[in-house]
């Protein structure tokens, strides 16, 4: 799946130029996808729900006559409800400006036009049991299960029609289609953003580089990290480097894939290898242990806040000059020193791991309910949000001069935009077709920092295990027991608080009485028959 990136990245960069990366000139070049939208009500049949075989499920209200206004002629465009995410459920201040502005750019390119409604992980399995209409989804692997739910057939499989009315999406988003893809059928368009796991330190580049005079290398191990929080620690003896919450360092279990909770799970380094779908308990991945045993020698060096077990957040206003996270290379959203306090500098220390969880992190897909008119209306949209610069950088980042403007191809945000218009980019399109974001005009992203992260990924551990989920149902009772032994033990263990290996001794002993082995030889069988019937 990896060998054609960069051929697609070239591709999609180059689709990016000719459409327009700058706001000035983008769209000029979208006269064919007018016509083709235009054409939408004309040529649109009533076989969309037979096809899918959804024949049993509700029409949602209106569209018939709006399907009949456009096979008459007139120039009324076609609305769309779109669901997408956001952690509370509400929409941005600014999203009603935002939204007028973007339905003016896409009604006049293709027809069409979205009502755009914010819902929270309940919201959307509520709203999709009780069968709300909308026309497309947010979906991902951890809200709106995108597995789950297109196999359940709430969406539409889009197979034929991708590539007959939108090529260009077929060919911006190709070679990842497997992402979105159930037992051979195409049933989500994936957004592209970062598709494999890669996890920072995140260092205060004025006190390392510029006052101690230490190179931060683009990578290093954990273990390296030692001499950083030394200087810190002899500078500041009251204080300590690395401040950490109970549930641990951020982003330290992105070397394995959990498949049962997180006691039981498959290491990437293994991936590629004989034991590549070995199950095995999280005590036996010994790059993960390698690095609980550091944190509690750095505990035991005052390295770490005492507290760590028993402390809930690490607030910016603790100016630790050592943070960790997950994101990707080129990444600038922890480098504003007005919200931080300092500039900082990303040092990777794991990965880029993928598996299928990672690489869904955004798709949308579209109501098997819908017709076939308002499908190939969806699917004009989102080729639209890959193809148009301007009109994409107005649903990631707002209206230019007020919330946002554009500096040395990049993106900064201003005051308003960020208090009035702050979305994570993937509840509204692909990042990768979005302007990069810069902190600010010192402090600038790389406009081709997509290229070089889908560059990476030639690099990557993928995970073997091929979008396998556990189904907990046979061993219910164990994995309850399992939880409170682990919830039990888990913030000393992950912060370095107790020792670690006296630690796993203990777990061990608890855990396998209480049915660790029957949890994972039950996972191991349903892995090994799921990787059968493939």
């Amino acid at each position: 799946m990896k060998k054609n990136i960069i051929t697609y990245v070239m591709v999609a960069v180059s689709a990016l130029i000719i459409t327009g990366c700058a706001a000035s000139g983008a769209g000029s070049a979208q006269g064919s996808t007018s016509d083709s939208a235009a054409a939408i009500g004309a040529e649109a049949g009533d076989t969309g729900e037979a096809a899918n075989g959804k024949d049993n499920m509700a029409e949602p209200d209106g569209k018939e006559g709006a399907k009949t206004e456009q096979a008459a002629g007139t120039k009324e465009p076609i609305e769309l409800t779109w669901w997408t995410y956001s952690p509370t459920g509400e929409a941005p201040d600014a999203l009603p400006e935002v939204l007028a502005r973007a339905n003016e750019i896409s009604a006049e390119k293709i027809g069409v036009t979205v009502n755009m409604i914010f819902k929270n992980e309940e919201q959307f399995d509520l709203d999709l049991q009780t069968g709300e209409y909308y026309d497309m989804t947010f979906s991902c692997d951890w809200c709106n299960d995108f597995d789950i739910n297109a196999g359940r057939g709430y969406f539409y499989d889009i197979s034929s029609l991708v590539k007959e009315v939108t090529p260009a999406l077929y060919e911006a988003v190709d070679p990842w289609w497997e992402i979105g893809t159930l037992e051979g059928k195409i049933y989500g368009v994936p957004l592209l953003k970062d598709l494999g796991a890669e996890v920072f330190f995140r260092m205060n580049s004025d006190y390392y580089e510029g006052e101690k005079g230490m190179k931060l290398p683009e990578e290093m191990d954990f273990a390296d990290l030692e001499p950083y929080l030394k200087a810190w620690k002899e500078d500041n003896p009251d204080d300590y480097p690395l401040y950490i919450a109970n549930g641990g360092l951020s982003g330290l279990f992105q070397v394995h894939e959990r498949i049962v909770s997180r006691y039981l799970v498959t290491p990437y380094s293994k991936a590629g290898t004989d034991e590549g779908t070995k199950i095995i308990p999280v005590f036996d991945d010994e790059e993960y242990i390698a690095m609980l045993r550091k944190l509690h020698e750095w505990y035991q060096k005052g390295y770490i806040n005492p507290d760590a077990a028993t402390t809930e957040e690490v607030p910016y206003s603790l100016r630790n000059p050592i943070r960790t996270g997950t994101a990707w290379t080129g990444f600038k959203g922890w480098s504003d020193p007005d919200t931080v306090g300092f500039n900082v500098k990303l040092v990777r220390f794991i990965g880029p791991n993928m598996s299928r969880a990672t690489q869904q992190g955004a798709l949308t897909a579209i109501n098997a309910a819908a017709d076939e008119e308002h499908v190939m209306a969806c699917l004009k949209y989102i080729e639209l949000l890959y193809t148009d610069r301007e009109f994409r950088d107005t649903l990631a980042y707002g209206i230019e001069g007020r919330h946002f403007n554009y500096y040395e191809d990049t993106v900064i945000r201003t005051d308003e935009g960020s208090e009035h218009y702050m979305l994570d980019n993937f509840v509204t399109g692909p990042a990768i077709s979005a302007s990069v974001v810069s902190a600010g005009k010192d402090n600038l992203a790389d406009p081709d920092q997509w290229t070089k992260v889908y560059e990476g990924y030639k690099n990557a551990k993928e995970s073997d295990t091929q979008g396998f989920s556990f189904d907990p149902t046979p061993v219910e009772a164990q994995i309850a027991a399992l939880d409170a032994i682990w919830s039990n033990y888990s913030a000393e263990f992950v912060t370095g608080t107790s020792d670690t290996d006296e630690t796993i001794i203990e777990m061990r002993k608890q855990m396998e009485a209480a049915g660790l082995d029957e949890v994972r030889e039950e996972a191991q069988r349903q892995l090994d028959e799921y990787l059968g019937n493939l």
